[in-house]
């Protein structure tokens, strides 16, 4: 990726981001399709940190 910082990520972004284009369309990927697969990727990082929350209350 060519951000900068990690701060800066958005959708948009990455979706304009040239080494993610580049990779895209090696692959064949279309732009609904990559954005969908991170809004899953999302999701699922949300539920595994949510999933971990009570055992670290637990241990507290």
């Amino acid at each position: 990726m060519c951000t900068a910082t990690i701060s800066t990520l958005t959708l948009a972004g990455l979706l304009q981001d040239p080494l993610i284009q580049m990779v895209m369309r090696s692959d064949k990927v279309s732009e609904s399709d990559h954005s969908e697969l991170l809004h899953r990727v999302k999701n699922s990082l949300t539920m595994r940190a949510s999933a971990r929350q009570p055992e670290l209350e637990a241990a507290i």
